[in-house]
């Protein structure tokens, strides 16, 4: 009589990761804080922030702090400074196997993320934008390279999403080689444009965009005055219009509103 032992296959962690340094101008850990509580609420994940600010802030789970001394400078505007570098540290710091990395601007108000990890893959980039009225889907330099957005990354521990980010780190220490490789205007660094070409090169130069995210990110650009929601209707209240969507998630650029009063009572009505 053969004993056959019972295998045990143990479920990979997965949670979300959020960047966040504070500047002179905006506060991003606190705008970081509100995401991670729609994030938590609606994905019920644990949730690692990376900074180099304390932050005892119960919705975080685990607190990385790093240096990151990376600035940019808003065209015209030597006084406004954001500070986005070194997300190519995220394979590295992240402590779950499967990660959903994200900027703190990205607002998860539904689960249609979870379900991307039942697929095979290394990672995910979000590939398709639009705003409430026109595509978005930009090329960068002069041999139209399809844009991709580093504001949700889905990634596994493999070894070509490590790659990926080994890559990706590459780029932004060489980052004025590669944009006159690539014939990308500006000097300003972009995650956007690092893991774009990073995703190229990796994929032998093909255009083709198997490694997306298969929906379209929905951005509001412009400034807004309000956000409200009511019976998982979500209207979007810009300065001069108002959208009416379904409850979904969405891409905020106003960090000047994530800051609000407002917005905090929205973050409120959803997660109550």
């Amino acid at each position: 009589m053969v004993n056959m032992k019972k295998s045990v296959v143990q479920e990979k962690s997965k949670g979300i990761l959020l960047f966040a340094f504070n500047t002179n101008a905006v506060d991003y850990v606190k705008i970081a804080e509100r995401s991670a509580q729609l994030a938590k609420s609606t994905l019920d994940l644990q949730i690692t922030l990376v900074t180099d600010s304390p932050s005892t802030n119960p919705i975080f789970d685990h607190v990385i702090q790093v240096d990151n001394t990376l600035q940019n400078y808003k065209p015209g505007q030597s006084n406004y400074v954001w500070r986005n570098g070194d997300r190519y540290r995220a394979y590295e710091l992240s402590p779950y196997d499967e990660t959903i990395l994200i900027d703190s601007d990205y607002l998860i108000l539904d689960d249609s993320i979870l379900n991307l990890f039942e697929q095979d893959f290394d990672y995910r980039i979000m590939t398709h934008n639009q705003t409430p009225d026109n595509a978005w889907n930009e090329t960068m330099g002069i041999f139209g390279l399809q844009y991709q957005w580093a504001t949700v990354i889905l990634f596994k521990k493999t070894k070509k999403s490590k790659m990926l980010f080994d890559l990706a780190g590459r780029i932004q220490r060489n980052y004025g080689y590669y944009i006159n490789l690539y014939h990308i205007r500006g000097s300003q660094f972009r995650n956007d444009y690092a893991f774009t070409i990073a995703n190229n090169i990796l994929n032998g130069y093909n255009q083709e965009m198997s490694d997306g995210i298969p929906w379209k990110m929905l951005t509001f650009a412009k400034g807004i005055s309000s956000l409200t929601i009511k019976d998982k209707i979500v209207t979007v209240k810009e300065l001069d219009k108002a959208y009416l969507i379904p409850k979904q998630n969405i891409h905020v650029m106003d960090k000047n509103y994530l800051l609000t009063d407002n917005f905090e009572n929205f973050v409120r009505t959803v997660c109550a």
